[in-house]
């Protein structure tokens, strides 16, 4: 059994009132709150990840004390503590994943700000911790399937970029992926293309896109 089910297991075989104040808890409704949150996190690995603090415990310290509580042995709880830093580190030095939506637009008369505006059309966010986790192939049949959705709910033609040929997939460590409307993926690049973008700023500082979209 993991020692996260473990410690649900011993929350919900103990007196809770009794459980809190084995915790260090005197105001019953935070530590309420705090086991709670626990209880819903899944695995150690999101509690710990999650940044908790009330006041009387941290997330690290809550499961270090729970863990003492139910006879786990606190060490584990530093081993993971510890994988867990290492990922947050190795996550830190990677690129943020995206699909590029190509529709080969090439400048006219437009203007700066429309195109700055609609910029984040243009791209595809990805979740940086579920890339990394899932991996590479699966991250691949994931953008596929994306793509497809993507393609058949924009009608293939993005407003004001005109008409969607092709999808680039750059995964985090640096690797491009070309795929076709139909989200089948044609090959791996040997080198980035300049996708571009447009942006504005303001006394030499760049806006973000979604500055633009902010308050409605």
């Amino acid at each position: 059994m993991r020692t996260y089910d473990t410690l649900v297991h011993f929350v919900k075989a103990s007196d809770r009132k009794e459980l809190l104040r084995s915790l260090g808890y005197h105001d019953i409704r935070k530590g309420e709150k705090s086991l709670s949150d626990f209880l819903k996190a899944g695995s150690l690995k999101n509690w710990l990840a999650h940044g908790h603090y009330d006041f009387v415990h941290s997330s690290e310290s809550f499961a270090k004390k729970l863990a003492s509580l139910a006879g786990v042995d606190p060490i584990e709880i530093d081993r993971i503590v510890e994988e867990e830093a290492e990922r947050r580190a190795v996550l830190s030095r990677l690129l943020p994943p995206y699909i590029f939506v190509d529709t080969r637009f090439r400048r006219k008369n437009e203007p700066i700000f429309a195109l700055a505006f609609m910029e984040s059309k243009r791209r595809i966010s990805l979740d940086k911790e579920t890339v990394y986790d899932q991996g590479l192939e699966a991250t691949l049949r994931e953008v596929g399937r994306i793509v497809r959705e993507h393609y058949r709910d924009t009608g293939g033609e993005l407003k004001l970029w005109g008409k969607i040929h092709e999808y680039r997939y750059h995964h985090l460590d640096g690797r491009t992926f070309r795929f076709d409307t139909e989200g089948r993926l044609i090959e791996e690049l040997s080198r980035n293309l300049d996708e571009g973008g447009a942006v504005l700023s303001v006394g030499g500082r760049e806006i973000p896109p979604d500055m633009f979209t902010q308050g409605g």
